[in-house]
């Protein structure tokens, strides 16, 4: 018995439908010896015979090019119809222009169109909007634990951190950083984040120096109850405790994911500051702090930190 297995899904090509229709035709070929010939199932030539038969004055024959354009407009015709519009391109394509992701803008829509679509749409083309338009790719990196201790230990490391810290089940909890604006000296953005909330504060300093984080840590406590703070173990965080009363974290190093949620912020900031700008704003920072502040989250059912800040105050 013939095994047809290693055929399954393989449609008739063109070259084979000539071959099919010089047997049947011309040579008077059985369809089971055709079907050997093309290593297919005999019922696929029958059907094959069905879909191009043409009918003359005398006869009817097999007409490999009438096959083919039936089978060209079958395949026209097969798949869910596309919910791609010039509107939903509009939409879409000025959304990434204003910095949103397309994970938002899936949600965003009035007729939602899920993520992979979306992607879809822009690796073939069909936006105005090309893939290095994206803010970043669509990929997930496989973070791994690192035993490496601190190479200063400036404080409490960050696995003396409590069970409630790490599970964010507390409001008042941040994260810090520093986000140089060029490799020369100069002014840097100062950003924490509160764990639960994602709420974001930046600000301005002058340099990345631990005199300048202090200064702007202590004009901040006069506006926010800082229960806990994490950090990594940059030079600017060594004399956090001396303006601050709640416990320090330090970060094992090369391990920003142990303070993912102000990498991400970061990340966030990038998108209207790149790498190599020279000057910035207060005022331009106060925009960045409340456009972040104001960003729809999936992970809160698209709510925003402002939303979740108010929750959290209740």
């Amino acid at each position: 018995m013939q095994d047809y297995s290693n055929t399954k899904g393989k449609h008739l090509t063109l070259i084979e439908r000539r071959q099919i229709e010089r047997w049947h035709n011309k040579d008077k070929l059985s369809n089971r010896r055709i079907a050997q010939l093309l290593n297919k199932a005999p019922q696929t030539i029958n059907n094959e015979l069905r879909q191009g038969k043409v009918h003359l004055k005398i006869k009817t024959k097999y007409s490999a090019a009438v096959a083919q354009a039936s089978y060209n407009t079958s395949r026209r015709h097969c798949g869910r119809p596309s919910k791609f519009t010039k509107v939903l391109n509009v939409l879409i394509s000025k959304g990434v222009r204003e910095k949103l992701s397309l994970e938002v803008l899936s949600h965003k829509l009035s007729h939602p169109v899920c993520l992979r679509t979306l992607y879809n749409w822009i690796e073939v083309g069909r936006l105005d909007v090309k893939y290095h338009d994206l803010l970043y790719p669509h990929y997930k990196k496989v973070k791994k634990l690192r035993s490496t201790q601190p190479k200063r230990p400036f404080g409490l490391s960050i696995e003396q951190r409590p069970e409630a810290i790490n599970q964010r089940e507390e409001f008042g909890h941040y994260e810090i950083d520093t986000v140089l604006l060029t490799k020369a000296k100069g002014e840097c953005l100062l950003t924490l984040t509160e764990r639960k909330t994602r709420s974001e504060l930046i600000r301005l300093i002058p340099d990345k120096s631990a005199q300048s984080v202090n200064t702007a840590l202590l004009a901040l406590q006069g506006e926010v109850q800082f229960k806990s703070i994490t950090s990594d173990n940059g030079r600017e965080f060594a004399r956090l405790h001396e303006v601050v009363s709640c416990p320090v974290y330090y970060c094992h190093a090369y391990a920003s994911f142990e303070r993912g949620s102000n990498e991400n912020h970061n990340r966030m900031i990038r998108r209207f500051l790149p790498k190599g700008t020279r000057t910035t704003t207060k005022e331009f920072v106060t925009f960045i702090e409340g456009w972040i502040n104001s960003y729809p989250r999936k992970m809160f059912n698209y709510k925003n930190s402002k939303q979740m800040l108010k929750l959290a105050n209740l």
